[in-house]
C-alpha cells in the first residue's frame, strides 16, 4: 500500500511537471506570437519605406545610408551594456517576492548602465569616424554626416525599459512601441520621396526615429514600473547606490560581451563590403540579409520570451519542464526552417529585385545561401538563453569569439574571389560553428547539472 501511494505521488508530480511545461510553452508561444505580429507589420512597412528611399536617394545613396546606420548600430552595440538581461535575471525574483528595495537597486543599476553606455558610445563613434573613416573609403561628406548623427548613439540604448516590459509581461506594449517607430519612418520616407529629398533627409529621419523610440520606451516603462511597485521613483538610489547585487556585474559584462560579438558579426560584413566593393554592393548584401533574417524572425523572436520561462524552470529545479519546452520549441523551429528555405528559393530573387528596384544577377542564389545560414542560426535560438540562465554565458561568448576569428579571414578570401556571394558563404561557416559549439555545451549542462535526470 505505501508503495502504491508513493507511485501515485510520483505520477502526480510528473503530470504536474508536464502541465507546467505546457503552460510555460504556451506563454512562450503567446509572447512570441505577439512579437512576431509586430515584426510582420514592421516588415510590411519596410516593403514601403525601403523602395521609397532607394528611388529618392538612388542605390548608391541608399547604400551610403546603410553604411552610416550600420556604423552607428555597430558602435552602439559594442559599447552599451545589455542591461535588460540582468534586470530580467535578478529582478524576476525580487518583484515576485515584493522585495522592492532590492528591485530598485537592480533597476537603477540598469539605468546607470544605459546612461554610461550612451555617453561612451558617442565618444567612441566620433573618434572611430576620425580614425577609420578613410579606411572605410568614406567620402568627406559622408564622414561629416556620420559625425553629426553620432549624437544619436546617446539614445540608442533602450536596455532597461525593454527589460522592464519583458519582466512585467508587457510584450504587446513593446511591440506597439516598435510599430510606432516603424510607422514614423514609413510616413517620413513617403514625405522624403514626394519632395525628392536626398541622403541627408533619410539619415536624419532614421536618427529621429531612434530618439522617438527612446523617449516612448522610457516614459511607458516608468509608468508600468510604478503601477507594479506602487513606489516613488528611487532618485537617491539612482545617483547614490547603497549595496551591490552579487554577481550582477559578471552577468552584465558576460551577456554584453556576447551581444558585442553578435553585433560585430552582423554589422562588420556590411561595412567591409562597402569598403572593398562599394556602397551599391553593400546595399544589395544588406537588403538580402534583411530579407532572410525577416523570414527567420519568428524563431529569433522566441529569445525574449524564453528567458523568463527558463529562469522560472531553473529556480524551481524543474529539468523535465526545461526538456519539454526545448522539445516543443525544436518541433516548431523545424517547421519554420522548411518554410524559410522554401520561400527563399522560390520568391527570394523577386523580393530582392522589388526592394532595390534593380534587377540583381543571381540574386536568388544569394538569398538561398543566406537562407541556409539563417536556418542554422534558428537552431541556435533556444540554446543561447538556456546556456545564459544556467550560468554558462561565457560558453556562448567563447563560441562567438571563435566563430568571428574563423569568419574574418573566410569573409575576406571568399569575398575577394566570389564577391557578395562569397560573403554569404562565410556567414554559413560562422553559423555552423555556433551551432556545433552551443550544442555540445548544452549537452554538457544536462549531463553535469542534472545527472540523475539522464539515467
Amino acid at each position: 500500500m505505501p508503495e502504491q501511494c508513493e507511485n501515485f505521488i510520483r505520477i502526480g508530480r510528473i503530470k504536474m511537471s508536464e502541465n507546467k511545461g505546457k503552460t510555460a510553452f504556451a506563454r512562450i508561444m503567446s509572447n512570441t506570437t505577439t512579437i512576431v505580429v509586430g515584426r510582420v507589420l514592421n516588415a510590411i512597412c519596410s516593403f514601403i519605406y525601403v523602395p521609397l528611399t532607394v528611388q529618392a536617394a538612388g542605390l548608391n545613396g541608399f547604400g551610403n545610408m546603410l553604411l552610416i546606420t550600420s556604423y552607428l548600430i555597430l558602435i552602439s552595440d559594442i559599447t552599451h551594456l545589455h542591461s535588460w538581461q540582468p534586470l530580467v535575471h535578478y529582478g524576476t525574483m525580487s518583484l515576485r517576492e515584493k522585495n522592492f528595495r532590492e528591485f530598485n537597486q537592480i533597476l537603477t543599476f540598469c539605468m546607470r548602465s544605459d546612461g554610461l553606455s550612451g555617453m561612451i558610445g558617442t565618444i567612441v563613434g566620433l573618434c572611430g569616424i576620425a580614425v577609420f573613416g578613410n579606411l572605410l573609403a568614406w567620402p568627406s561628406d559622408i564622414k561629416s554626416l556620420a559625425e553629426v548623427c553620432s549624437i544619436t548613439i546617446l539614445f540608442m540604448n533602450r536596455g532597461w525599459p525593454v527589460g522592464a516590459l519583458r519582466l512585467l509581461d508587457k510584450f504587446k506594449i513593446a511591440t506597439t512601441i516598435e510599430l510606432v517607430g516603424t510607422i514614423t519612418r514609413t510616413v517620413g520616407s513617403f514625405i522624403g520621396y514626394e519632395y525628392k529629398c536626398g541622403l541627408s533627409f533619410f539619415v536624419f529621419l532614421w536618427c529621429f526615429t531612434q530618439i522617438a523610440l527612446f523617449a516612448i520606451y522610457n516614459i511607458v516603462a516608468l509608468r508600468f514600473i510604478h503601477e507594479a511597485t506602487r513606489q516613488r521613483f528611487p532618485w537617491k538610489e539612482l545617483f547614490f547606490p547603497t549595496i551591490q547585487i552579487p554577481g550582477i556585474w559578471k552577468l552584465t559584462l558576460g551577456t554584453s560581451l556576447n551581444e558585442i560579438l553578435q553585433a560585430f558579426f552582423k554589422q562588420i560584413s556590411t561595412l567591409l563590403i562597402g569598403a572593398w566593393m562599394g556602397a551599391g554592393d553593400a546595399a544589395i548584401f544588406r537588403v538580402a540579409s534583411q530579407i532572410t533574417n525577416a523570414l527567420a524572425k519568428p524563431a529569433n523572436m522566441m529569445i525574449p520570451a524564453l528567458y523568463p520561462e527558463f529562469i522560472r524552470s531553473r529556480d524551481d529545479g524543474n529539468v523535465k519542464e526545461l526538456k519539454y519546452i526545448l522539445m516543443r520549441i525544436y518541433a516548431t523551429i523545424s517547421i519554420l526552417a522548411v518554410v524559410v528555405l522554401t520561400v527563399s528559393i522560390t520568391l527570394g530573387s523577386n523580393i530582392l529585385n522589388y526592394m532595390l528596384h534593380h534587377s540583381i544577377p543571381q540574386g536568388g542564389m544569394l538569398i538561398a545561401i543566406l537562407a541556409t545560414s539563417a536556418m542554422i542560426d534558428i537552431s541556435v535560438v533556444p540554446l543561447e538563453p538556456l546556456l545564459t540562465v544556467m550560468g554558462r554565458v561565457y560558453s556562448v561568448l567563447h563560441a562567438k569569439a571563435f566563430a568571428i576569428i574563423v569568419y574574418m579571414p573566410v569573409l575576406f578570401e571568399l569575398t575577394k574571389y566570389f564577391g557578395i556571394w562569397g560573403a554569404a558563404g562565410s556567414a554559413v561557416v560562422a553559423s555552423t560553428i555556433m551551432l556545433w559549439w552551443c550544442s555540445i555545451a548544452a549537452t554538457k549542462i544536462f549531463a553535469l547539472t542534472y545527472p540523475s535526470e539522464n539515467t
